[in-house]
């Protein structure tokens, strides 16, 4: 949800990589979650099973577990979001940058 938010209501993102970003980010959820919980996103998925096969233990976990990260990571993102400057003005003042700069124009 952290990765949606920034790229896709944010004015500031690229826009143009903003499915690339969330493939992404769905891409590391499979790999590393995947061998120890199946890496199941969609609550619905984990759901349908369940029922058909009358087996509800921990299935609060893929009910409860998306919801709760969902609404952990658009309160963090509005958290951190303190600014609705563009980024080219917020990293001006950067060091590094005007370092990298100067190196560049040489």
């Amino acid at each position: 949800m952290f990765v949606i938010s920034g790229v896709a209501t944010d004015n500031r993102a690229i826009g143009e990589l903003a499915g690339l970003a969330v493939g992404a980010t769905v891409l590391l959820n499979v790999l590393f979650a995947g061998p120890i919980s199946g890496a199941s996103m969609n609550p619905a998925r984990s759901l349908g099973p369940a029922i058909v096969a009358h087996r509800y233990e921990s299935i609060w976990v893929y009910i409860v577990g998306p919801i709760c990260g969902t609404v952990a990571g658009a309160w963090a993102y509005n958290l951190i979001r303190f600014t609705d400057k563009p980024l080219r003005e917020i990293t001006k003042s950067g060091s590094f940058l005007k370092n990298l700069a100067r190196n560049n124009a040489r």
